[in-house]
């Protein structure tokens, strides 16, 4: 597996398994299982924080900043991920590939600026935020409508029909989002096999189709 399969997972449980109906449920506590383990594996977690790493943190209507230990005391691993964190975390050229390819895409739409661009820092946490949240978004529109409903309504399916056709555009054009996010979740782009998940980060392959199914018969 790869940080772009963790990538997936995340989204997926951020859409309909971290809602508050949802989070205490079996199918929502075995995705963040899964999700922790290949936080660890990829190197996503916060034991592999810096400690030489000092910020600030300024919380709205709060006077007193947090330093970082505070902060990060608060978060979980999840949430360390979601928000960034961890590229505070890693060495400075750590994203060196992504950002050369930052730099001569941003020069080509901007060449008046080509000095200032290559002078300026590339920004990757700016970058990994703003991209993430739209990904987020993105998953939301392209998620597949519900199937048959009680009372069958052409006129409904044929809505459906007009908007899976959209999906599917935007579901075929993500590759490079996707490329890019998978990119500084792991610059290394490693696929790390299902043996090693397993045995070193306890991770378990589970049939989520039976598991939701279950949970939903259950519950509905």
């Amino acid at each position: 597996m790869t940080a772009k399969d963790l990538l997936y997972k995340i989204l997926d449980y951020q859409y309909l398994w971290s809602l508050p109906q949802n989070k205490n449920s079996k199918p929502a506590n075995l995705r963040l299982e899964q999700i922790e383990a290949l936080l660890d594996a990829f190197g996503l977690t916060k034991k592999y924080v810096n400690p030489l790493v000092q910020i600030k943190y300024s919380i709205v209507g709060d006077k007193e900043s947090l330093d970082r230990a505070r902060h990060l005391n608060k978060l979980t691993n999840l949430d360390y991920v979601l928000k960034g964190e961890f590229l505070h975390d890693r060495e400075e050229n750590g994203n060196a590939v992504l950002s050369e390819k930052i730099r001569e895409t941003i020069i080509l739409l901007y060449p008046f600026m080509k000095e200032d661009i290559n002078e300026r820092p590339v920004n990757i946490s700016w970058l990994y935020n703003n991209l993430f949240l739209f990904r987020k978004e993105v998953y939301k529109l392209i998620y597949p409508n519900e199937g048959m409903l009680e009372g069958f309504s052409a006129g409904l399916h044929y809505s459906f029909y007009l908007q899976n056709n959209l999906k599917k555009l935007i579901k075929d054009n993500l590759n490079e989002i996707d490329e890019t996010l998978w990119l500084i979740l792991d610059p290394a782009k490693r696929d790390i096999e299902m043996n090693t998940l397993v045995s070193q980060y306890k991770y378990v392959d589970h049939d989520f189709r039976k598991i939701d199914f279950d949970w939903q018969m259950e519950n509905y």
